[in-house]
């Protein structure tokens, strides 16, 4: 009997090996190929049993014969694998590349392990892109064990778990061991100090730690929601971390929350007692969290990015408060969102391989990142680093502060603040986006119909992120109790940055109103300037000077800003923007102590000088007289209330500074100010 398979037989295929080479499959009566038994090659045949008809030789419809099974044999125990050691320049010797907790060789087709990726004992990992040179649609075919893991000669991929969604991309993530840094860990650090812990304990003992990690919780957390209390081994029933989580939390991390909660340690009476004889160690803190930042953001862990957090808000000393921010607090903003980006925070997490507290700490960290990137873009005048179309994370919700075994009601409104705060962080993206942007403020600045038509729809949004506020978050200012005589400032910093948009929002209004000056002559230093116009008769210049002043006085051919308004729109949006200023001047004019004492983001106090600008500008172009006697009244009443609550908070001096700067050599000199303005300057 001929037993041949033509290669392209769909009722008899042939073996793999003959159908590859496109050969007659030639088979012996036991259904084996003659041709991969003479050269001694692995036949597809061999992997079913005599008389079992492979899955390929099964006709739709049909059963194949039941089949008695042998008797099984005992599986030999599973050897140990020892670690893989690798003499390459990349692996050095003495390094392991292999992961103790992968077991070898587990297929994970029908399900993954959840296991925490940000705390794997050695290792450090960073997302993989879209367009990585790791194509990650290629790593969705890889075949990864049963924790998402795939050994692939000297490099580790992790699968994130849960995706690809719909309308979601592969995740995975590439694992080194942090040893093999080193030497870059060495070239940006700071002299190495092998007792770097030893030395946190001895600036803060453990038990003054458990205190101030408690007044971190209680101030600072509800608007800087940077640390896992679950991690921290936090309760409703046990507000104070026990030694031992100290001890294990890294040195980075553990200063940089010592030193965020120290302007609050009067309100605890045994650290009061301990700080009233000794001065507290922040700046040694700092110090050392930023060495140690430098160090590890090689090998980064979320702690890196927890840390940096908090540094950006390190409270500035004396002189300080007075000025500008340098660029090296902008520049600090973009290397934590490039490291948000490397850790994969940008991604939606929700649907991943991950233990429930990390994908919460994950969440909260990028809107945390999301804010400070939005806001201080916004008040510095920087295009942002985050573009909108490079994250996917959903808004947070009560679920991303809970603690673990445990969903209350009390827990969550420790974040409830933040979760408005980061939806009011969307619009202020929206506001610099539309109205800031370069190409929006080059195309806006002369067109006052078409501002006034993006800023009725973002003065909208802010209108309905208002209401949407719960009602304990509506209340402007928050008095000492009895029974509660900390400070609460969330609500208060709330109302200042939703006051502070809609000052943005009709200072972009009011652009378009004045048109500019005409710049004068450009020459280079040491000649004198050339002429605008052309002229072939150098007498004409006498003439053309002649003739104006005939027309209008000398003071007035002054390249002063024309106010030309006069529109019933153009004067509604001066009284809306004056409204909005007295809004503004009442808030602050209401603060009490426990507002000011509480926890405010650093970038509050360019806030403030953002509203001074803002009150100035209002005098400089107000349409007529009876407009800048109300604006100069506004900017004389904001200098009485920075003057009178700066001296317990000192966000309020770079503000005070401003006006106090344009005051002492009067604004007639610093601005080219039409009459009636002048005028009401100078009246008594």
């Amino acid at each position: 009997m001929d037993y041949s398979r033509p290669y392209r037989s769909k009722r008899h295929p042939p073996c793999d090996q003959c159908r590859r080479k496109k050969l007659r499959c030639d088979r012996n009566a036991e259904n084996t190929c003659q041709r991969c038994q003479q050269r001694n090659l692995p036949c597809s045949f061999d992997r079913y049993r005599p008389n079992e008809p492979s899955p390929s030789t099964v006709l739709p419809g049909s059963v194949p014969l039941p089949v008695q099974e042998p008797a099984p044999t005992p599986a030999p125990a599973p050897a140990s694998v020892p670690p893989v050691f690798s003499d390459s320049p990349l692996f050095p010797t003495g390094i392991p590349i292999d992961l103790p907790f992968i077991t070898e060789s587990t297929p994970g087709r029908f399900g993954q392990t959840i296991q925490t990726l940000d705390q794997l004992p050695g290792l450090s990992t960073q997302v993989i892109g879209a367009s990585g040179e790791s194509d990650p649609w290629l790593l969705r075919h890889c075949r990864f064990d049963d924790r998402g893991f795939l050994r692939f000669h000297q490099v580790h991929f992790r699968n994130a778990g849960g995706v690809p969604l719909e309308e979601k991309i592969p995740v995975h993530f590439l694992v080194t061991a942090e040893g093999l840094y080193n030497a870059s860990k060495e070239a940006t650090g700071f002299p190495k100090r092998d007792l770097i812990r030893e030395e946190l304990e001895s600036l803060i003992s453990l038990e003054c730690g458990q205190r101030l990690v408690a007044l971190f919780i209680k101030f600072v957390y509800p608007m800087l929601p940077v640390i896992s209390r679950s991690q921290f081994g936090l309760s409703l029933a046990q507000p104070i971390p026990d030694q031992q989580v100290l001890r294990n939390t890294p040195v980075h991390l553990l200063a940089a929350i010592y030193a965020s909660a120290q302007p609050f340690a009067k309100f605890d009476e045994y650290l009061c007692l301990v700080n009233a004889y000794t001065p507290s160690p922040t700046d040694q803190l700092w110090r050392m969290v930023l060495e140690l930042l430098l160090q590890e953001i090689h090998t980064p862990h979320l702690s890196v990015m927890q840390a940096g957090l908090l540094y950006l808000h390190k409270p500035l000393k004396g002189k300080e408060s007075a000025l500008a921010d340098s660029p090296f607090i902008w520049s600090f903003v973009g290397l934590l969102v490039g490291l948000a980006s490397s850790l994969g925070l940008t991604l939606e997490c929700r649907p991943m391989g991950l233990p429930v507290w990390e994908k919460r700490l994950r969440r909260r960290l990028w809107w945390v990142i999301y804010s400070e990137d939005k806001w201080r873009c916004l008040l510095m005048g920087r295009p942002p680093y985050i573009r909108h179309d490079e994250w996917d994370v959903t808004n947070l919700d009560d679920q991303d502060f809970d603690l673990d075994r445990l969903s209350d009601d009390q827990a969550r409104q420790a974040g409830l603040a933040f979760q408005h705060f980061s939806r009011l962080s969307y619009i202020a993206d929206e506001v610099q986006h539309a109205l800031f942007s370069l190409r929006s403020a080059q195309r806006l600045s002369s067109n006052f119909s078409e501002s006034l038509h993006v800023a009725r729809t973002l003065l909208r949004k802010l209108k309905d992120w208002y209401s949407a506020l719960p009602a304990q978050l509506k209340s402007h200012t928050g008095h000492f109790t009895i029974d509660d005589p900390t400070p609460h400032s969330t609500s208060t910093s709330l109302h200042f940055a939703y006051i502070l948009l809609e000052i943005f929002i009709f200072r972009a209004l009011l652009r378009p109103l004045v048109r500019s000056a005409t710049p004068p002559p450009l020459f280079e230093e040491g000649t004198e300037p050339l002429p605008t116009m052309e002229m072939h008769d150098p007498e004409s210049f006498n003439l053309v000077d002649d003739y104006i002043s005939e027309i209008v006085e000398a003071e007035e051919i002054e390249p002063v800003p024309a106010i030309e308004m006069t529109r019933e729109t153009d004067i509604g949006t001066v009284k809306a923007a004056e409204n909005c200023a007295a809004i503004m001047l009442r808030l602050v004019m209401r603060m009490v102590c426990s507002d000011l004492s509480g926890f405010w983001y650093s970038w509050i106090r360019i806030g403030f000088a953002t509203v001074s600008s803002f009150m100035l500008l209002l005098v400089v172009q107000a349409p007529s007289r009876d407009h800048a006697i109300r604006a100069r009244r506004l900017v004389y009443m904001w200098r009485q209330a920075l003057r009178s609550q700066s001296k317990g908070c000192d966000l309020m001096d770079l503000a005070l500074v401003r006006l106090d700067g344009m005051h002492w050599t009067g604004l007639s000199r610093n601005f080219y100010l039409p009459r009636h303005v002048e005028e009401a300057l100078n009246m008594d």
